[in-house]
């Protein structure tokens, strides 16, 4: 230290001891699945003897797991796969999502892209967050994403997006985005994407220890050394000789975390719900630094109290409406989808001090309601993971209470705590804009203008929905979890939506090519560590 008691930057260990001590002194670790009880802090007291040890233990199992557990083996390692949930309720975001990754076919262009994308402003290049050198390294490993997955042998792809969010953004027309071809020649969703990196890692004899959640971190001298883990009751101690990657997923299943990072109440997921930000506090309790926690990607979705995720909504075309907690459209039902353009349109309320469209409501009728699931059965819950059926006309879910039903609107606006004449004098102005073949209010497209007309009437509450968190612990170029003063904390390492790199979401699939590209990014270098 210096004579102020100030910490020098060479004094690592030191410094890495201090921000362990402070960081860890009572610290639980919340968990969900099998485990009961509270974990423990990340520990620097060092096992009696360990029950079992191994080069690279790779924490969580999705799509960046898999990617770092290939990746660790092929190189030469031992790995073992920890995995909280058991292998029959295994509901990774990998498999829930719609399986389609970003690979940028141009680097030069892809950094353009990206030193735009990472700018907290966009109008602002002082307000980049993200570093050249990670950016770079982006733009090279995303675009050997599909090269890697030829080389694991995937048959092919199929393109999702030939271009990224934003024509105005330089390098715009490098951002491409892919699902892996299925064997009738469209796109694997998540659960046939992930099914084929399972395979891979079956293949290759890589430990899977399913049910076995990380409880902490073990490090010494502020190198972490190893994972404590719950099994069957028990905790087991397992060395790392080499290194330990975190690829745990985000904090969409932890209620307090999502009051404490997120700008706006309540906030809902489709995503997995074993999600409950363990890898996030084990970070934590070793010093990490953190980043892009408040980094929003999604649309509208429903939960529903009694399911433990939200539901990926399919409008479709017929007769629906959007409307805020008065009863009053706000936007054009076509424009609600993800990305600022969505976000923006929940505008905070400075004078009544709320969210005036959390909750928001899906208003439609009978033609709607026999048209098809209001959910989307391609993907998330009511998918192929199977973890909900949702019924084809939308009654089961009309018994179980999740949708509204009424004989008129001023009923329904009952139903909805809504002053009755509010929202049917929106539904009569609708009804007319409908009649006229144009949206005067919010320029809805002229084909999905289609009148409610039909009863009986239906309303669905949607809360502000992302597919995943972003924010979590800040990694460099080499996939290295940073602590607070930058430096990384040795052989510790991240990958996927634990602590995402993104700023503003650039394309669909973004997350899951980052799961590639930074589980092979992690799992090189954690292989290469000197055990």
């Amino acid at each position: 230290m210096d004579r102020r008691g100030v910490m020098k930057k060479s004094d690592d260990n030191s410094r890495r001891q201090f921000l362990q001590s402070m960081t860890a002194a009572g610290l639980g670790i919340a968990t969900s699945g099998t485990m009961i009880g509270t974990a423990q802090a990340a520990t620097s007291v060092q096992p009696e003897s360990w029950d079992e040890e191994t080069d690279v233990i790779v924490l969580g199992y999705g799509a960046a797991g898999a990617a770092a557990a290939i990746t660790a083996h092929d190189d030469g390692a031992q790995v073992l796969l920890l995995e909280k949930q058991a292998a029959d309720a295994h509901t990774c975001n990998s498999k829930l999502c719609f399986g389609v990754f970003l690979t940028p076919d141009n680097k030069d262009d892809a950094i353009a892209y990206m030193k735009v994308a990472s700018r907290v402003n966009v109008d602002m290049p002082e307000s980049q967050d993200i570093d050249d050198a990670m950016i770079t390294v982006w733009a090279e490993e995303m675009g050997r994403n599909n090269a890697w997955l030829s080389e694991l042998g995937a048959p092919g792809f199929v393109l999702f997006a030939a271009q990224g969010r934003d024509a105005n953004w330089p390098g715009n027309n490098a951002i491409k985005a892919y699902q892996i071809a299925g064997s009738d020649g469209r796109g694997e969703v998540g659960t046939g994407m992930f099914d084929f990196l399972h395979e891979k890692v079956v293949g290759r004899g890589i430990d899977i220890r399913w049910s076995t959640p990380a409880r902490s971190l073990v490090s010494k001298d502020g190198e972490v050394v190893g994972v404590v883990a719950r099994k069957d009751g028990r905790d087991v101690y397992i060395r790392a000789r080499r290194a330990v990657v975190l690829s745990t997923g985000g904090f969409n299943a932890d209620e307090k975390a999502l009051k404490t990072y997120l700008p706006a109440f309540p906030m809902t997921f489709y995503g997995n719900p074993g999600n409950t930000g363990d890898g996030l506090r084990m970070a934590q309790a070793l010093g990490a630094d953190l980043w892009h926690m408040t980094v929003l990607g999604g649309g509208f979705k429903s939960k529903f109290d009694d399911f433990p995720t939200a539901f990926v909504l399919s409008f479709g075309s017929d007769a629906h409406i959007v409307v805020d907690k008065s009863g009053r459209r706000f936007k054009a039902e076509n424009h609600l989808g993800g990305y600022s353009g969505y976000w923006n349109a929940l505008v905070y309320d400075t004078v009544a001090n709320t969210w005036p469209r959390i909750p928001s409501w899906l208003i439609f009728d009978e033609r709607r309601r026999t048209a098809g699931p209001l959910t989307s059965t391609m993907f998330g819950a009511a998918g192929p993971a199977a973890m909900y059926e949702w019924s084809a006309d939308n009654s089961r879910e009309i018994e179980r209470g999740w949708i509204l039903q009424a004989d008129s609107i001023e009923e329904l606006a009952g139903k909805m705590g809504m002053e009755a004449d509010v929202l049917t004098a929106e539904v009569e102005r609708y009804n007319g804009f409908a009649a006229d073949r144009h949206d005067a209010d919010h320029g809805r497209m002229a084909q999905q203008l289609i009148a409610l007309d039909r009863p009986p009437y239906y309303a669905m509450q949607l809360l502000p929905g992302l597919n995943n968190t972003f924010g979590g612990p800040r990694r460099n170029a080499r996939a290295q979890i940073l602590d607070v003063f930058g430096d990384p904390i040795p052989r510790l390492y991240s990958a996927g939506e634990l602590g995402s790199l993104y700023v503003q979401y650039p394309q669909g699939g973004a997350n899951v090519g980052e799961c590639f590209a930074f589980g092979r990014i992690a799992g090189r270098n954690a292989a290469a560590e000197q055990a």
